[in-house]
């Protein structure tokens, strides 16, 4: 007695092993089968439309063109070449002479990084540096000295008018600073009349 289950899927299972196992033979057997259908088919299609390809080219060159070259009187003609393509010919080798060109440049071009060396420091002995216990120079060797005007003409108002600036003179020994000029004494104010 064989008893048969139907599944979710749809598919009916048989309790028969020997049942079970035809099947699957048949499966397998129609499976190879259509693999090597499509392996031939695969294979075959492009060797037949190349053959026919080639077999139509070939009939049109042997029926048609061969009649057209033999009709035509000069055969040398058709064997020059265009003005366009001789322009299209000049062209691409006056480009693969510039890409050479080009190319060569570029290989002769040193790609590896120069250096130099750090200049040397500045020498600052020229200027004067005083014994001071600290190292520090003193106002009068710094390289911005200090301007002060000369004393000039007194005005009429009585004050001491200044000067035009003068520019100091740098030398080794610049002596003693120059003196603060004075005022001059004043007069009393006039006294109101009475």
């Amino acid at each position: 007695m064989e008893v048969e289950e139907a599944s979710g899927d749809g598919h009916i299972h048989s309790l028969d092993p020997q049942l079970e196992r035809q099947v699957e033979i048949v499966r397998n057997l129609v499976d190879s089968y259509l693999s090597i259908i499509h392996r031939t088919v695969r294979d075959l299609i492009p060797k037949t439309v190349m053959h026919l390809m080639v077999n139509n080219t070939k009939e049109f060159i042997h029926s048609d063109l061969l009649a057209q070259l033999y009709s035509c009187g000069d055969q040398n003609s058709l064997m020059e070449e265009s003005q366009e393509q001789a322009q299209h010919r000049d062209e691409m080798l006056r480009m693969y002479h510039a890409l050479r060109e080009g190319l060569s440049i570029i290989g002769d071009i040193s790609t590896s990084t120069i250096t130099t060396a750090m200049p040397p420091p500045v020498d600052d002995s020229w200027l004067q540096v005083t014994g001071t216990p600290s190292g520090r120079r003193s106002p009068m060797s710094s390289p911005t000295p200090q301007r002060r005007a000369p004393p000039g003409p007194p005005r009429p108002s009585g004050r001491a008018a200044p000067g035009p600036p003068s520019r100091p003179a740098v030398s080794p020994d610049p002596g003693p600073p120059p003196s603060v000029p004075s005022r001059p004494t004043r007069a009393p104010p006039p006294g109101v009349p009475r």
